[in-house]
Formats: structure tokens, C-alpha cells, sequence
């Protein structure tokens, strides 16, 4: 199971109940305002080294998909003299720096934020095979939402309270990474708001339908009242 802690994602809950134009605008808001994540490439952080060198150095990880403070991880020491860009002689040895973002640093040959599936990258420039969805697909993305189970827990190494959804529940899922047995939060958040677009047009369509059918029977919208003297 994986998630992040109830207190960041209280706002995750509410997706399903709350549509709007608003809302839509906070969920963007929520999926664009990361500042770098550890599952995976973007361009912050440090990216010392060459790829296809054998060197071990320390590099950063992405941190947290959105900034919340900071937050220790559970069973990763703190760094002491390690920094971004100095060797180190363990792979895959982690520690922790402290930062805002809960970015970790680890020991590694080339930076983990570049590697295919790591930080999420926006720009149409780092992507390929792109293919919009149509109404059709962002129904079925829509519906797997509905059929969600949300659920709290507490990881057995310990830490608060948190918010997610078992992996197992739902393996094949957009929004799961199964290579790294984690979510996928950036395919979550989109998912979500294919959920709100559906909702949106479905509401939209409610309210054409009711307008015409006041039309239909003379109805008139009632005058607000006056004020009594």
C-alpha cells in the first residue's frame, strides 16, 4: 500500500462529491505546484556526474509530488557530510537532508530523477506517442474512480496516520507504478480530473435539460422579492 499522510491529502476526498470550475482549478493547482518528487526526472536538484559513467555520487531525489514541509521518512538516517555531487561508495545507500520537500539523497551511478519514469516532466518536448482523451476514455477513468476504495493506515516501520488505496485492489490502474510497487500520483491527480470533467459535462447537460423544459411549460424564473417598506 502506499499514499502520503491524511494531512496532505484530505483534499483528495472530496474529487468525487465537489464539481466545478473551482474545484477543477484547485486539482491542477494540486498536481502542478510539486517541487520535484522521489518517485522519479524533472530539472530540479542537483544532477552531478555523467550517465554513462561508473562513479558513484550522491544525487537528489524528486521529493514530494506537492511541497508540504518536512517530514522524516521512516528507517532512512540522516545525512551528515554526504552532499549532491560527492562520491559515495554504496549503491542505492539513501540518507536523508532534511529537505522541504522531503527530497532524500542517494548513492547512485546516474541521476535517478532523469531515468525513464522518473520526476514528472510537463513540457510536450520530453514526451511522444501523446493521445488526448476522448469522451469515451475519460468515462472509463471516471468510473474506476467511483469504484475506489479508499482506505487509512499506518505503515508497519511506523509514522502517522495516512490516506490511500491498496495496490493490490486495483493492479492494473493508470494511476499504480507497478515497477516500483508504488502510485503513480500524477496519473492519480489526472485521473481525478477526468472524473471532474465527466461530472461537469454531465451537469452541464442536466441543466440545458431543464432549462428547455421550463421553456417547454412557460415557466418563468420568479422576481426577486421587494423589500417591504
Amino acid at each position: 500500500m502506499h499514499g502520503i499522510s491524511s494531512h496532505s491529502l484530505h483534499r483528495w476526498t472530496g474529487l468525487s462529491r465537489h464539481v466545478g470550475r473551482s474545484t477543477l482549478a484547485v486539482v491542477l493547482a494540486f498536481a502542478l505546484a510539486r517541487c520535484g518528487g522521489d518517485t522519479g526526472g524533472g530539472k530540479d536538484g542537483g544532477s552531478p556526474g555523467d550517465a554513462s559513467s561508473a562513479t558513484l555520487s550522491w544525487y537528489k531525489t524528486c521529493g514530494d509530488p506537492v511541497c508540504r514541509g518536512y517530514t522524516a521518512p521512516a528507517g532512512v538516517p540522516r545525512c551528515t557530510t554526504e552532499t549532491v555531487g560527492a562520491a559515495c561508495t554504496s549503491e542505492g545507500q539513501r540518507c536523508d537532508p532534511m529537505d522541504a520537500c522531503n527530497a532524500l539523497l542517494i548513492c547512485a551511478k546516474s541521476d535517478p530523477k532523469t531515468a525513464p519514469g522518473g520526476c514528472p516532466i510537463s513540457r510536450r518536448e520530453a514526451k511522444q506517442e501523446i493521445t488526448y482523451l476522448d469522451d469515451a476514455a475519460r468515462g472509463r477513468l471516471a468510473d474506476e474512480i467511483q469504484r475506489t476504495k479508499l482506505a487509512t493506515y499506518r505503515y508497519k516501520t511506523g509514522g502517522p496516520l495516512r490516506l490511500g488505496f491498496l495496490i493490490d485492489d486495483q493492479p492494473l490502474s493508470m494511476s499504480v507504478d507497478p515497477s516500483r510497487d508504488m502510485i503513480d500520483l500524477y496519473g492519480y491527480t489526472s485521473m481525478a480530473v477526468a472524473a471532474i470533467q465527466q461530472q461537469q459535462k454531465r451537469i452541464a447537460s442536466l441543466e440545458a435539460q431543464l432549462a428547455d423544459l421550463k421553456q417547454s411549460q412557460g415557466c418563468k424564473s420568479p422576481s426577486p422579492a421587494r423589500p417591504r417598506k
